[in-house]
């Protein structure tokens, strides 16, 4: 994000360094607001399943949504809502993915959430190295467009395959 403020937005050190808190604390308050939400479907009578998927969907259909606006806005501060918004909406996979550990094996829901954050670190880890390879490439266009791509499989192999079900005792 900083280097994509300072190449795109021509924001210096300090600008970037203040706009990248920003989405930050979107994703706080909508972390709230998606753990509310979640709550609330699951009191009136959605399944623990259901409730994942629609929380995951938001959480990962939201940030590819607000990825592919960045290419259409002309102003530093539509960006800046862009990813604030992309990052807010992300927050919703605490209440679909993260989540989900707890309900598929309470027991080893610790565990579930280290092998999954795992995976995860190593995706930004080899994220990081594609976007510079892209860059060098292409554009910053480019590296959304890929991001969207992933979100959207991401939004499919979730629906099809994840439950809120109890899998391990």
């Amino acid at each position: 994000m900083p280097t994509y403020y300072n190449q795109v937005l021509k924001f210096n050190l300090t600008e970037s360094g203040l706009f990248c808190v920003l989405p930050w604390l979107t994703m706080a308050v909508f972390a709230n607001i998606g753990g509310w939400i979640a709550d609330t479907l699951v009191s009136k009578g959605f399944s623990i399943t259901t409730v994942r998927k629609i929380m995951q969907s938001i959480g990962f259909l939201g940030p590819a949504f607000f990825l592919t606006q960045l290419s259409h806005v002309h102003t530093p501060a539509l960006a800046v809502l862009c990813m604030a918004c992309s990052q807010g909406s992300d927050a919703f996979s605490q209440s679909g993915l993260y989540s989900n550990h707890q309900d598929i094996g309470p027991r080893y829901a610790g565990v579930l959430l280290g092998l999954s954050n795992t995976a995860g670190v190593l995706a930004g880890v080899f994220g990081t190295a594609a976007t510079g390879y892209i860059l060098q490439r292409g554009s910053w266009d480019s590296v959304f467009k890929l991001a969207v791509a992933l979100y959207i499989v991401g939004t499919v192999v979730w629906n099809l395959f994840s439950t809120g079900e109890k899998i391990l005792d």
